[in-house]
């Protein structure tokens, strides 16, 4: 195994008991071995918000790749297996890969995704905006690295999400409310449109 395989697990996280259980399903589903990968968690006990969170967490990795999750997923068999091998199919072997969990079809949106560190001086230096609170910022994650031609879907990679957004059976917590409400919708839209206009560049 090289040093290039080894892949860096990052699971930011507001619900312990759905951060344990995504680790558990990571130690049970990767289908690589156990020395392949690292798993690192930080609560978000300040609210700062994924995308912030994101960009720390990544600072912290030991490895060029990264893989983003949630404490709302559960990883399924051979998820990070499948994941590399996309991985691989790239010319030189990096670029961003997005997981498949089951709500994007035909949409192949890398809302939780493994990523190589050599994206970041093409995309301005973190994988996900921290201008925006929450929504769109996979979307130009996913827009940005399709455009340089570094973006392919992992449909083998499979990903349970449990989201009360997708899953109207579930309850909605106090904090799915607060990101997905109708003001911090419209704040992100409103950044993604107009830095899509100006490029990608500032704030719009």
């Amino acid at each position: 195994m090289s040093e290039q395989d080894r892949v860096s697990i990052i699971i930011p996280y507001i619900r312990p008991v759905g951060m344990l259980l995504c680790k558990d399903a990571i130690l049970s589903n990767s289908g690589v071995p156990k020395e392949q990968f690292e798993i690192l968690t930080a609560f978000d006990e300040d609210r700062i918000g994924c995308p912030t969170m994101v960009k720390l967490m990544v600072e912290r990795t030991h490895n060029d790749l990264v893989m983003f999750l949630g404490d709302d997923t559960v990883p399924q068999q051979d998820f990070l297996l499948n994941a590399l091998k996309v991985m691989g199919t790239f010319p030189d072997g990096w670029g961003l890969v997005g997981l498949n969990d089951g709500v994007q079809n035909g949409k192949y949106l890398a809302t939780h995704w493994l990523a190589s560190k050599k994206l970041l001086p093409l995309i301005g230096g973190e994988f996900f905006h921290t201008g925006y609170w929450h929504c769109f910022c996979d979307n130009e994650l996913t827009q940005r690295t399709a455009k340089l031609e570094r973006y392919l879907w992992a449909v083998d990679a499979k990903i349970d999400h449990i989201n009360p957004v997708i899953d109207k059976q579930l309850q909605m917590t106090e904090d799915y409310e607060k990101v997905y409400s109708p003001e911090w919708y419209y704040h992100d839209q409103v950044l993604f449109w107009k830095r899509k206009q100006n490029n990608w560049e500032g704030e719009g």
